[in-house]
């Protein structure tokens, strides 16, 4: 809450297909007719765009801001009905602060401009799929790469940072993303460099819970934002509220630089960099401004290295990964740890417990098929579940001399 009396909001509208030019023109008049005030994320809507973000002010009871006849903030409508009632007026889907809404196709209807047909089908040219180019910088065990590779049908060329040991600079093939997998905590702080044909973006995972949204960060580079054509007639205190909207939108950098280590002089630099122009160069920088190898910028821009050359990582089966994260040893003391690597090195002892669970699940099914057996249903399961459990066990005991010889 601001000393205005009001929160930022951020809201999105978004379309199964992109804008035209008469759609675009349809939606600012449809946020100027409702004297919102507020401005678009990323610049007035454009013909191609299938996502509009905006941000809004809201009062403590859920209304948002709108101009009076003098140009003074008031209160508006409630945030659940603006989502509401902007879902039937554009027709897409909209969020804002959470709830989101999409109208019915059949009462969904954008007013567009008559002056303007609508582009003939066999004129319309198929464009080429963008190309995403993912680059991770982070302590990865080869392990994890290997089960997010197999999970994301994603082959990987890793490569080792000189610059510190255990790091790893890995470029990821396809569409994965980083921030769905389960990196332990001895992976972060991590970063991700994204280029999506010209849409560069950066975000970083720091330590702790990953349910915790201040351990993501996430910048992406785009346009200032526009502020709504109904504020033209705004007055100077709903202005000075207007300015503090488009700075809450400004990436805050505090627990980054202090997850990566930087001094009051690197933050800024970063900030700077953040807050700047998009340039090919700009995700280079700013692996640079992090503390990290400029390399990983680089290969976001290029995809490929004339400098090293990479290890690569074909996606696994998903079987042959879990074995492998299986095969490798738990690290601390407690007593789980210290049986895992217990194993590990003395593989023949899986043998011996696969054989024990084995002969416990056919004792259990034997007794299951008994006459007057009223719990035969759960002795089955018994059975099953032993079976499983010699079979997992079985299947590492071979993997794990399989990886010996």
């Amino acid at each position: 809450m601001n000393a205005f009396g009001w929160e930022p909001v951020s809201g999105q509208l978004w379309w199964p297909w992109p804008l035209d030019g008469p759609g675009a023109r349809a939606l600012l008049r449809e946020f100027a007719d409702r004297s919102l005030l507020g401005a678009f994320a990323a610049g007035n809507p454009a013909a191609g765009q299938t996502v509009v973000e905006f941000l809004l002010a809201r009062d403590p009871s859920g209304r948002v801001a709108v101009l009076d006849p003098e140009g003074a903030a008031v209160a508006g409508p409630d945030y659940r009905m603006l989502a509401q009632s902007l879902s039937l007026a554009a027709g897409g889907a909209v969020d804002i602060d959470g709830f989101e809404y999409e109208a019915p196709a059949a009462d969904a209807a954008l007013e567009l401009d008559p002056s303007e047909g609508g582009t003939a089908l066999g004129s319309v040219e198929v464009a080429e799929p963008p190309v995403l180019r993912t680059v991770m910088v982070g302590r990865f065990r080869r392990e994890d790469l290997l089960m997010f590779g197999a999970l994301n049908s994603a082959p990987l060329d890793v490569f080792e940072d000189d610059g510190e040991r255990g790091r790893r600079i890995v470029v990821v093939h396809g569409g994965a993303s980083p921030g769905l997998y389960n990196w332990p905590e001895q992976a972060k702080p991590m970063a991700a460099f994204m280029n999506l044909d010209g849409l560069r973006a950066v975000e970083a995972w720091l330590p702790g819970t990953r349910k915790d949204p201040a351990n993501n960060f996430w910048h992406a580079w785009q346009p200032q934002p526009k502020p709504f054509p109904s504020t033209d007639r705004a007055s100077a205190e709903a202005l000075r509220l207007l300015g503090t909207l488009i700075r809450s939108a400004d990436p805050h950098t505090a627990d980054l630089a202090r997850a990566f280590g930087l001094d009051r002089q690197a933050e800024a630099r970063l900030a700077g960099l953040l807050l700047g122009e998009e340039s090919e160069d700009v995700l280079a920088q700013t692996a640079e401004a992090l503390g990290l190898p400029r390399l990983a910028g680089e290969l976001a821009e290029s995809g490929q290295s004339a400098r090293a050359v990479p290890e690569h990582m074909p996606a696994l089966p998903l079987g042959k990964a879990v074995l492998e994260l299986m095969a490798t040893p738990m690290t601390g003391t407690s007593p789980l740890a210290r049986w895992h690597r217990r194993i590990l090195a003395h593989p023949e002892l899986l043998a011996g417990s696969a054989a024990v669970a084995a002969g416990a699940a056919a004792v259990l099914l034997r007794a299951s098929g008994r006459p007057m057996r009223r719990n035969g249903g759960l002795l089955r399961a018994g059975a099953l579940s032993l079976a499983a459990e010699a079979a997992s066990e079985l299947a590492l005991y071979g993997y794990l001399k399989f990886r010996r010889r």
